[in-house]
């Protein structure tokens, strides 16, 4: 879910810009395009025949650090600084699920296709450019 959340963040950023057609048309599309990626990504966890899964780690780097020392010079010493870094692991599946979940998608994608077409026609009428 938060792939699908950062794969989406700029698309927000770029609605703001967006005309109000291609704010609307945006709007009426926005399940479709998120029915195509987790397709995608359902069929690549199929194709692999494991799921990949991202998380946040917490590490820390040493470097070197100049205080003042009681004289009011520089002295070196080292600290640590917190860094985090994204790591990627397989995650298993079990793959009759994920075929499933395969076909009810494409099922969906059946389905939103038909009303993204309605309501993208109704955007380019309501706000022609």
């Amino acid at each position: 879910m938060m792939r699908l959340l950062f794969a989406l963040a700029p698309l927000a950023v770029l609605t703001a810009c967006a005309t109000p057609q291609q704010q609307c048309l945006n709007n009426v599309t926005e399940a479709l395009r998120v029915n195509t990626y987790l397709i995608a990504q359902t069929q690549g966890n199929l194709n692999r025949g494991y799921a990949l899964e991202t998380e946040q780690r917490l590490t820390s780097n040493t470097n070197i650090c100049y205080a003042r020392d009681r004289k009011g010079g520089l002295s070196p010493d080292f600290c640590d600084e917190p860094a985090y870094r994204t790591v990627t692991k397989p995650v298993p599946i079990n793959l009759r699920i994920e075929r499933e979940t395969l076909d009810q998608l494409l099922a969906k994608r059946a389905v939103l296709e038909r009303q993204s077409a309605t309501a993208v026609a109704q955007c380019r009428a309501q706000y022609p450019e």
